[in-house]
């Protein structure tokens, strides 16, 4: 990328006063060289002028509700636990059936796997079983975004 191209980046930046002294004197030497870059910056500035004294009215709160509530990811996540739940039972459940039918023998292999399938469930058990008991409690329940 020319420097041309990094200043015309930094214009804006510069405008709101946001880049460090090193830079902007830099987007300062670059304006005085440059006529293109100065008829940008110039027409930031305009733009700016032209837009300082508009005012913004705060959406209603129920619009603002609204638009919470279609970005929420509540949903997806609360059905991402489920199918998560759902697919360890199962698998909990096909793997004691399997043990069941035909017990098998107890390698190091099959012995260390079953600790790690073990230890997850319960990791997973008791995250799970915190966040219920803490959900009653929870003093950000009720903020909203």
């Amino acid at each position: 990328m020319s420097t041309h191209e990094q200043v015309q980046q930094m214009l804006s930046a510069f405008l709101d006063e946001e880049l460090t002294q090193a830079e902007s004197q830099r987007v300062r030497i670059h304006l005085e060289e440059c006529e293109q870059c100065r008829r940008t910056f110039a027409q930031l500035e305009s733009l700016r002028r032209a837009t300082s004294d508009l005012e913004f009215t705060a959406p209603p709160e129920e619009k603002i509700d609204e638009l919470q509530e279609r970005l929420s990811v509540q949903t997806p996540r609360r059905a991402g636990w489920g199918f998560l739940l759902l697919g360890l039972l199962g698998w909990l459940v096909y793997a004691l059936y399997l043990f069941v039918i035909d017990p098998p023998a107890a390698t190091p292999a099959n012995l260390i796997a079953g600790a790690i399938g073990i230890g997850l469930i319960c990791l997973l058990v008791s995250v799970a079983r915190q966040r219920w008991l803490e959900l009653p409690h929870d003093r950000y329940r009720g903020v909203k975004k």
